[in-house]
């Protein structure tokens, strides 16, 4: 019976071994997945979006600018209709006033 306590703490002594080498590979493996979760985390943060908020406000900016030209050609355009509404007045009142000098002459 001795032999078989023997074979059988032999046994025990081989199945602890492998189950501390087995414990020895899972702490292992989590201490990579650690590490690589704590790089992943970290690469992150360092992903912030500092560029693309700048690019944003560069674009917000930029669409009140042309916001601003636009309302200027807008006006320009007003002037310029204006202006040829004048003319146009000035023009028929002057034909008005050559026709009559016509009439005038032509009539005598």
């Amino acid at each position: 019976m001795a032999e078989i306590c023997q074979d059988i703490d032999q046994g025990l002594v081989a199945l602890n071994r492998k189950i501390d080498e087995q414990n020895r590979r899972l702490r292992d493996l989590e201490q990579k997945q650690k590490q690589c979760c704590d790089e992943n985390n970290k690469n992150n943060n360092n992903n912030n979006n500092n560029d693309l908020e700048r690019r944003v406000k560069k674009l917000e900016d930029d669409v009140l600018d042309l916001g601003g030209i636009i309302k200027d050609c807008v006006d320009d355009l007003a002037d310029l209709m204006n202006t040829a509404l004048e003319h146009t007045k000035v023009a028929n009142s002057a034909q008005s006033i050559f026709s009559a000098i016509i009439d005038f002459f032509v009539d005598e």
